[in-house]
């Protein structure tokens, strides 16, 4: 029978044909390391050090970089804005009042439809519309603008709805128009009152 290749019988040692040494005495072992640098190259390590100074550069511009302005509204956006927010909370305080005729009419899943409805008009698009309008500021501020209103109110729009509708002969709705404008001089004062607290502390 042929033997196969070589003699198994015996422990192989594999030498070197030049020094009769053991290959593994050939194998080129990694140079020391230096003072030059990490990979023992000054060429190599320059490249990386300038790329790790980029790459700092960018980082530390992206994080202290202020950011931009924001631009402000046009007027015709804020006007927009605001006549969006007055449709929302009247269409809110609408659908309650639809909502509690339907409760009376023993329909309570008309109710339930016209309540969830009321909610996002005011909870989802007038606050929306808010934000983007940025609406309120200091408290001193909205008391102000809330003051201004009420003013209004009381010695303008209320009484001139009154002899509006008593010249047309609606003089119930003269006499509810008159005691409204009555109320909101009490608000005024009301918030008048407010913003001199504030201003005392």
């Amino acid at each position: 029978m042929q033997k196969p290749f070589g003699d198994h019988s015996k422990p192989l040692r594999i030498l070197s044909v030049a020094r009769q040494e053991p290959v593994s005495s050939l194998v080129e072992k990694p140079p020391a390391a230096t003072t030059s640098g990490v990979f023992g190259d000054p060429i190599m390590n320059k490249i990386l050090l300038t790329a790790a100074t980029s790459v700092a550069v960018l980082l530390s511009g992206s994080v202290l970089a202020a950011p931009p302005a924001e631009q402000p509204l046009a007027a015709q956006t804020r006007a927009n804005l605001e006549a969006a927010m007055h449709g929302e909370a009247y269409a809110n305080l609408k659908y309650l009042r639809y909502a509690e005729q339907a409760d009376a009419a023993g329909k309570p899943a008309l109710a339930k439809l016209f309540r969830e409805s009321a909610n996002i008009e005011a909870n989802e698009h007038f606050d929306r519309e808010a934000q983007a309008l940025q609406l309120g500021g200091t408290n001193a501020a909205n008391l102000e603008d809330a003051m201004a209103g009420e003013h209004y109110e009381n010695i303008t729009m209320y009484i001139n709805f009154a002899r509006e509708a008593e010249a047309s002969g609606d003089l119930k709705v003269a006499a509810m128009f008159r005691q409204i404008a009555v109320d909101e001089g009490t608000h005024y004062d009301a918030y008048k009152a407010a913003l001199a607290k504030l201003s005392s502390k």
